[in-house]
């Protein structure tokens, strides 16, 4: 080997080294970075409050009350498990506000033991039934619960309700409930938010939310690139790098605090009508299925701060804030007002209207209210669902 190329290739190989060595040091400033980042926010998100509760809320909807930071950290701390059919449901969790059972159902307030046989009622619905805001005793379930309890009625209220499910998915959920032996005397379906927003979000009605997400998942684990991709997409994502990032735009260059997404181009009319067409076509599901099980059915539609006439300002500003979703809301609306087979059904309630004229703050954004609210919602079912229970 002559001289020349032996010093050729030893200026190649020194090239190299320090081209890895640079690269090695590059990461491993990043990582540290990255580390130190993390350490920072988490001290910091242990500290502060959650960037998603409002002041404003805690003094107008909870009355300067200290639980209302537990519970958004509690809910942040949530996590889905996969459940058959239905997509998911939590995991078992105990905190001082959320309490959620190896089934993955939210607690439910329940009568002193000793009582009498206690009347089954089963109800379903999204966050905002779920309990979103809310205490475990304090969810719209469990004033039901007491509610009824008041009238001397024992009640045992198991709240199949859950984060982002939509009516088809309470459907489903129903029918498995039965098909394990399960025989509700009520059945109580809490909807109208999730069918809609979906529809808009996915640009067809009837189907669950975040359902691209689903399909984006489907057979990932049989294809490495597409399986790669995803976790290095999720890892920054969610990289305290990726966060200072936000935070810096959103500080210099005025970037919004939250993104909210851009629904695609579709026929407004035709989603609401298709929106109004699957909830129908569920309800007739669910009364095949009471006339077969023997149990009695009650669908409400759940208000939304579009629906208030003199909003608080800080409804103002959510209102404003979701207001790609309001005209939507505003057709589905109309198209339940024009369904004479919906309307005229005594099983039906629309309590859109509920707190059009509340002079209190009703919403801690556009759709979940506070418990004081929940209150009346659960007074206004408890009518109703009494009127539909068994002789004992």
């Amino acid at each position: 080997m002559t001289r020349p190329l032996v010093a050729n290739l030893r200026r190649t190989l020194k090239i190299l080294r320090d081209g890895w060595l640079l690269v090695g040091l590059c990461l491993g400033l990043i990582v540290a970075l990255e580390l130190g980042l993390r350490g920072v926010f988490a001290l910091k998100d242990r500290v502060a409050a959650p960037p998603s509760l409002d002041p404003r809320v805690v003094r107008d909807g909870y009355a300067d009350e200290p639980w209302p930071r537990i519970h958004y950290r509690e809910l942040e701390a949530l996590s889905d498990r996969w459940e058959p059919y239905v997509y998911f449901r939590q995991r078992p969790f105990r905190g001082r506000t959320i309490t959620i059972d190896d089934q993955g159902r939210r607690a439910v307030w329940r009568p002193p033991a000793g009582r009498g046989t206690a009347i089954k009622i089963l109800v379903l619905g999204g966050s905002s039934l779920w309990g979103f805001g809310a205490r475990d005793d304090e969810t719209i379930p469990s004033l039901l619960a007491r509610f009824l309890d008041e009238r001397g009625v024992v009640a045992e209220v198991r709240n199949l309700a859950e984060i982002g499910h939509v009516s088809t998915q309470e459907t489903i959920a129903l029918a498995r409930e039965l098909q394990a032996g399960y025989r509700p005397d009520v059945v109580l379906f809490y909807d109208g938010v999730n069918d809609t927003a979906s529809a808009l979000l996915e640009g067809k009605a009837g189907l669950t939310t975040n359902e691209r997400n689903r399909v984006r998942e489907f057979n990932l684990l049989q294809s490495p690139g597409r399986m790669a991709a995803a976790i290095a997409g999720r890892v920054a994502a969610e990289s305290a790098l990726q966060r200072l990032a936000k935070s810096l735009g959103r500080r210099f260059l005025g970037s919004p605090e939250s993104a909210y997404p851009a629904p695609p181009a579709a026929d407004l009319d035709a989603l609401a009508r298709g929106v109004v067409d699957a909830y129908q076509a569920n309800l007739d599901l669910v009364d095949a299925l009471a006339a077969r099980y023997g149990f009695r059915a009650l669908f409400a539609w759940q208000p939304v701060v579009f629906d208030r006439a003199a909003p608080t300002p800080f409804e103002r500003e959510e209102a404003a804030k979701y207001a790609w979703l309001a005209p939507l809301f505003a057709k589905v609306a109309a198209e339940i007002g024009r369904r004479d087979a919906l309307r005229t059904r005594a099983d039906f309630l629309d309590l859109s209207a509920i707190f059009r004229d509340a002079p209190e703050l009703v919403f801690i954004d556009y759709c979940h209210t506070t418990e004081r609210a929940n209150a009346r919602i659960a007074e206004r079912l408890t009518g109703p669902v009494t009127a539909l229970l068994p002789a004992r």
